[in-house]
């Protein structure tokens, strides 16, 4: 919600598409809670990829359309014409490549592929949603006990951790102005004068995230974003 007043410049959209984009990445990730519960871990991994597909869905087109708006390019055609159902995305893998090839997100992407844990991740999403070995079927019945159960479940929690970190370290390098709080706004609704830098202000929740996560799981791209952005993010080495 808070970004829905962001323009998707290069669409003829009103309000951000990010907007929906979050909304449907909370719809899965609220599935994989469920799914969870009822023990059926292949389902839960199957969904992760989808959670991953996502991710990269939302990177791609924020950087395709930075990369290709312009005055004389005023409507990109392959972003808008995906959202009237007129075209699809590339595959994933082109998509994932776009993004690994960019110069503009190339210190990120340099620290977080310095190891094959995405690759890992991916392998396993895909392993359980194609069913590519019989274990893949019966880690998705939860009346079987299966001694490796426990450290799938130790390794889906990294996946997801890991799918977590990559979005948020893309989006606050790329998009660092999604992470603002609303008191510009909200003081310019009410008719007052807004607080000095108040539009760098970061949101409570954002700030938290951050440190708790980001900062926590990989301070090396914590250093990063906070090198890059003019917002007020906190960062204690």
């Amino acid at each position: 919600m808070s970004i829905m007043s962001f323009p998707t410049m290069g669409t003829r959209s009103i309000i951000n598409i990010d907007t929906y984009v979050y909304s449907s990445i909370h719809g899965t990730l609220e599935s994989i809670k469920h799914v969870l519960k009822n023990g059926r871990l292949g389902d839960a991994f199957a969904l992760l990829r989808k959670y991953h597909d996502s991710v990269t869905i939302n990177v791609y087109t924020n950087l395709y359309l930075e990369e290709n708006f312009s005055i004389e390019n005023f409507i990109v055609e392959k972003i808008t014409n995906w959202l009237h159902g007129l075209e699809q995305l590339p595959e994933y893998r082109q998509m994932s490549q776009y993004i690994r090839d960019s110069s503009k997100l190339s210190s990120i992407t340099s620290l977080l592929y310095n190891d094959d844990n995405y690759k890992k991740t991916r392998d396993r999403c895909n392993d359980n949603l194609h069913y590519n070995f019989f274990e893949n079927l019966m880690i998705n019945d939860n009346q079987i006990y299966l001694k490796n159960r426990i450290s799938l479940l130790d390794a889906f929690r990294q996946d997801v951790k890991n799918i977590f970190v990559l979005h948020l370290s893309y989006i606050f390098y790329l998009k660092d102005h999604y992470m603002c709080s609303g008191d510009y706004l909200d003081a310019l609704d009410v008719g007052m004068p807004p607080e000095e830098d108040s539009q760098y202000w970061v949101a409570p929740f954002i700030q938290q995230i951050f440190s708790n996560v980001i900062a926590k799981e990989r301070p090396d791209i914590a250093r990063v974003i906070i090198q890059k952005t003019s917002m007020h993010l906190e960062f204690a080495e």
